[in-house]
């Protein structure tokens, strides 16, 4: 009769990475939360459970891989080939990506920091030259900045990428000011440099919030310029 994986000595390996990774998880979503200054933000806690289970699964296989392997050095279980060159690259493998997703986190908050009190043509050169520069974390931290000219918020305002129009949040230190997370669009129709012509194509885009955001700023000038 085989043997349930219960059973298995490997079980414990996976027991144990999938309680720490979903625990984990479940830390880094709380703390999300209470950094966000989201009026909504609350709402998040609803889903910290789930966070939970979908990391303990994948954890809970990393650590099966890493079982197989450990036991398999110390000679305690024998496995097929096949089966162990598989956990070998599993259990090398999640390491892997969380060490390449945390040097690239890091690089992340350097450019980001980066940006703070550059002159308009320092945006420009960052905006052109820059590794980051098609990030939407970058240009966030571009469309933010009060030197940030009207040609550069144009420019901004016209590139395709989908996700600049949707609302940002991350784990690293990468949002500045705008901790409510507004999407890179919204930063740009709330900038006070952003040219009349921007705003107006911004104001008829479908994305209503944006659009009401671009119109928004456009009545404000209106007025401004009514009651000089």
């Amino acid at each position: 009769m085989a043997e349930s994986l219960s059973a298995r000595p490997e079980a414990r390996f996976a027991l144990v990475a999938g309680i720490a990774g979903g625990l984990a998880a479940a830390a880094i979503s709380v703390k999300g939360i209470f950094a966000s200054a989201s009026s909504t933000a609350a709402i998040g806690f609803i889903f910290v459970p789930l966070i939970f289970a979908a990391a303990a699964v994948p954890a809970g296989v990393w650590g099966l891989a890493l079982g197989c392997v450990w036991l398999s050095l110390r000679g305690r279980q024998r496995y097929f080939p096949a089966v162990l060159a598989m956990a070998w690259v599993a259990a090398l493998a999640a390491p892997a990506a969380i060490g390449w997703e945390v040097w690239r986190g890091f690089a992340l908050e350097r450019a980001v920091a980066g940006v703070k009190g550059m002159s308009a043509a320092q945006l420009e050169e960052a905006f052109e030259h820059s590794t980051w520069n098609r990030d939407r974390f970058f240009l966030g931290a571009l469309a933010e900045e009060a030197s940030a000219s009207e040609a550069l918020l144009d420019r901004i305002a016209q590139l395709p990428d989908p996700r600049l129009y949707e609302p940002m949040g991350s784990l690293w230190d990468v949002m500045g000011e705008n901790r409510k997370g507004l999407a890179v669009m919204r930063l740009v129709a709330a900038h006070p440099n952003t040219g009349g012509a921007t705003l107006e194509r911004l104001a008829t885009h479908p994305d209503e919030t944006l659009a009401r955001s671009a119109r928004s700023a456009l009545e404000r000038r209106t007025k401004g310029a009514s009651s000089r």
